[in-house]
């Protein structure tokens, strides 16, 4: 939990906000103070009282939704720090979500310290606002990290591809908590439940675009067209080292590492691969034999057999020497 305190904060920023405003955007300005009157009047002086007025009105995010939308950098720099502060606090209404993912979207473009903040703010906004980033608005946060990961700034792509690690394991971190609260500590057909309940639904597309991506289909949930393979197999290998449980627990989810993963691993390992993509794919079978013999048993059996034979190319898969 941020420590600052985000009364104090918003009134001097959205001072400064209004003043920079006042001439050329006076709607920025009145939006400005009408929040600065909303402030004022709570009466609570602790963050966590403050942040929890806050987020009962979508009034508190709209100066800073206007400020980005001036497409000035300066007004959407300040917009966009107080949005960060807002998010970290929770104070941000569950109304107003897809907004405010939707307005960092129209910014991105303004600069790596404004790049920088937006990803520092995916990650919270998909684990502090329960019941608020799902499905489509889901999909919005994954877009903010695959437009970012693709600069051509070191310190973006690198947090970028690091934030997406965190919000892919966050998926399914989601659906541990939801598998608890239904009961389902026994291995069950989960084909129909992993299509009702809304995390478990987000999980199994987010696994089923990896491996789509991975094999260079076309996606499906998250539709973007151009994601590093290498990340990919990366994201997997995240989803497997954290949480192979959890995908051993839902039939629809080995489904998709049976039809999907595995065949595109087999079709990996026929043909010469980079060093890099290989290393991964590797890591990627040792997971698969390590946590999910017993689910995938004939694709482990064959993944044993191409490890033997990349150890001594002259065993064939028979077991014997060629």
């Amino acid at each position: 939990m941020a420590t600052t305190n985000i009364g104090a904060l918003l009134l001097a920023e959205l001072q400064t906000l209004s003043t920079e405003a006042r001439r050329k955007h006076p709607e920025i300005k009145e939006a400005a103070e009408r929040v600065i009157v909303v402030l004022r009047g709570i009466k609570a002086t602790g963050s966590v009282e403050i942040a929890s007025e806050l987020a009962k009105s979508d009034e508190a995010i709209s100066p800073f939704v206007l400020g980005c939308k001036t497409n000035n950098h300066k007004l959407a720099s300040i917009s966009v720090q107080c949005l960060q502060q807002l998010i970290s606090h929770r104070a941000v209404s569950p109304r107003s979500i897809a907004q405010t993912l939707s307005t960092l979207n129209e910014v991105i473009h303004l600069g790596v310290d404004i790049q920088v903040k937006i990803l520092q703010m995916v990650l919270p906004l998909v684990t502090m606002y329960d019941g608020c980033v799902y499905g489509e608005t889901l999909v919005d946060a994954f877009h903010l990290c695959l437009a970012l990961q693709k600069s051509r700034d070191p310190i973006v792509n690198n947090t970028a591809a690091a934030i997406l690690r965190q919000v892919v394991v966050a998926v399914f971190d989601r659906v541990v908590t939801e598998d608890r609260e239904h009961n389902d500590d026994e291995q069950e057909d989960t084909r129909e439940s992993d299509m009702t309940r809304k995390y478990a639904k987000d999980a199994f597309f987010v696994l089923q675009d990896l491996c789509l991506w991975a094999a260079g289909s076309d996606t499906i949930f998250i539709l973007d067209e151009t994601v590093d393979q290498g990340l990919v197999l990366d994201l997997i290998e995240s989803v497997l080292v954290n949480h192979a449980a959890v995908v051993a627990r839902h039939t629809s989810m080995l489904q998709i590492l049976r039809e999907r993963l595995a065949p595109f691993v087999v079709g990996f390992f026929a043909e010469k691969a980079p060093f890099t993509l290989a290393v991964r794919c590797i890591r990627i079978v040792w997971l698969f034999i390590r946590d999910l013999h017993v689910d995938l048993a004939p694709e482990c059996e064959m993944f044993l057999s191409i490890l033997t034979r990349l150890v001594d190319p002259g065993i064939t898969s028979k077991g014997g020497r060629s």
